[in-house]
């Protein structure tokens, strides 16, 4: 070949030096496995009401939906005292009906929220109900996300519910 150089000296590659891992933001992430049982109805009204004002920890599904079963039968019983004591009193207002609802709206708030952030959401996310011509929907969109499993490792808001109450 002319032109070619005469000898190219072929020596082997140096050292390579490995550069250490790249950072991985989910290495401390602790996996553990949903709750194996699922709160009982008696457990899960009482978690709930001591938990009435915290806004801030995770709800199970088992928790969640057994409070909403004792939200609506404690709801319906009070609206039936109340129309028989309107058949026979003659009273035009629900008064039992409205303070079992004002009574248990907090505690039902307060675990719709945590339910929320168990599925890794913020709870404020509760507030769109009340978007007009909107909130229909959206609330039918987050009763669906209310069907889901929620996330199985430590989120932004918590340890993953272990759905025992510890009785001091």
């Amino acid at each position: 070949m002319e032109g070619a150089p005469e000898s190219i000296p072929i020596s082997p590659p140096g050292p390579y030096t490995m550069d250490p891992k790249p950072y991985d933001p989910f290495h401390e992430f602790q996996f553990v496995p949903r709750p194996e049982h699922a709160m009982s109805f008696m457990d899960s009204i009482e978690n709930v009401i001591r938990n009435f004002v915290n806004f801030s920890d995770r709800a199970s599904r088992s928790e969640y939906w057994w409070f909403q079963l004792f939200f609506f039968v404690a709801l319906a019983t009070a609206d039936f005292i109340d129309v028989m004591m309107g058949d026979l009193a003659e009273v035009s207002f629900n008064w039992f009906g409205t303070i079992v609802f004002l009574g248990l709206i907090i505690p039902n708030l307060a675990v719709t929220v945590r339910r929320l952030h168990d599925l890794g959401y913020s709870g404020w996310f509760i507030l769109l109900v009340f978007i007009p011509c909107l909130g229909s929907i959206i609330g039918l969109v987050i009763l669906v996300f209310m069907m889901i499993d929620g996330q199985s490792q430590i989120n932004h808001y918590g340890t993953v519910p272990t759905n025992t109450i510890v009785r001091e």
